[in-house]
């Protein structure tokens, strides 16, 4: 037997074992994500941090080119063409998954600490009430946002983080930055908001870190920023949760977002007015509809069962960070 024959049978077994994966979390946390995949980690970052383009970017268009190609073939109605792209797709599935995706799988921090699912506006008000008083202290001391380089905070994690060749793609899409499984880059979209740029760079960290849920993701961006002796940084930190924490007030206290608003450093006010407009150019075009259906699916299909939504759950852990001390016990 050929063994792109093997290959392609060998994807139904592979969807079989990750099925089963999926609902015991113990053996990624056992065996895969702090052995395994850390040793992967350090032989890609070998191979790939010296080299300061995204190769992980220009893989990506030789797997779409590859797709299209079988896809196509497929249309002649041969049994050749129709293994030659189950193959394709077995390879990529196990490349994936072997070399980053199992992180899905593992035990999530929610789980493991108890964090809520939803909180009472009491804790929320405490909360964002804290962010306000600390993000108009940083205010005070920040520098112009575009006097941030971007090498001078990539320098502080010295992982493999690099900037994405088609940032004007990224845009149309939405996207401030991603991670590539395939060689462990995480890449960065450095035409977003500068004031964004810290937090983008330490999410993109945290998945690399093995960190695949996005709100613990975002979480640890928001976490190592404001543990940053650059004030720009600290500032970059709390402009995210304050963000975050006003959309929480403006979808469920409305009448309340100008309590709150009114109590910010006019520097914030033009930061906030800036990120807004900057990003509306781009929101709902054909493309981040487009992507964001796809991105949607792909999360939910990897246990994360709130899809694209699971961005906005970082509330509840920047929320818990203040109300309790197990998150900053965990990580410290």
């Amino acid at each position: 037997m050929k063994l792109k024959s093997i290959f392609a049978i060998a994807l139904i077994p592979q969807i079989l074992l990750i099925n089963f994966i999926k609902n015991n979390p113990s053996i990624i946390d056992d065996y895969y994500s702090y052995y395994l995949y850390n040793y992967i980690l350090k032989v890609n970052s070998f191979v790939y941090s010296n080299i300061n383009i995204p190769v992980g970017e220009i893989l990506y268009v030789f797997l779409i080119i590859i797709l299209i190609y079988l896809v196509y073939r497929v249309f002649s109605f041969k049994l050749n063409d129709f293994i030659n792209l189950l193959a394709f797709i077995s390879f990529v599935y196990f490349i994936f998954y072997s070399f980053w995706g199992l992180n899905y799988f593992k035990t999530s921090i929610s789980d493991e600490l108890s964090i809520k699912d939803d909180y009472e506006f009491e804790e929320l008000d405490n909360t964002l009430n804290i962010i306000i008083t600390k993000i108009n202290e940083e205010a005070t001391l920040i520098k112009d946002h575009n006097e941030l380089d971007f090498f001078e905070v990539t320098n502080m994690i010295n992982l493999n983080v690099k900037q994405s060749l088609v940032p004007g793609i990224l845009l149309f899409q939405t996207v401030s930055g991603h991670f590539i499984p395939f060689t462990s880059e995480s890449v960065v979209n450095a035409d977003i908001p500068k004031v964004d740029l810290p937090v983008v760079i330490f999410h993109e960290y945290a998945h690399q870190m093995g960190y695949a849920d996005e709100a613990e993701a975002s979480f640890i961006g928001f976490m190592r920023a404001v543990e940053s002796n650059n004030a720009n940084i600290r500032y970059s930190g709390y402009f995210n949760a304050l963000l975050n924490l006003l959309n929480e007030i403006n979808k469920n206290h409305k009448e309340k977002i100008e309590d709150y608003t009114s109590k910010l450093n006019p520097r914030v006010i033009t930061d906030i007015n800036y990120n807004m407009e900057f990003w509306s150019k781009y929101h709902n075009n054909f493309f981040d509809r487009i992507s964001g259906y796809l991105y949607d699916f792909y999360l939910k299909s990897n246990k994360q069962e709130y899809g694209i939504l699971s961005y906005n759950k970082v509330s509840n852990f920047i929320i818990d960070y203040y109300q309790r001390e197990v998150l900053s016990d965990f990580f410290n």
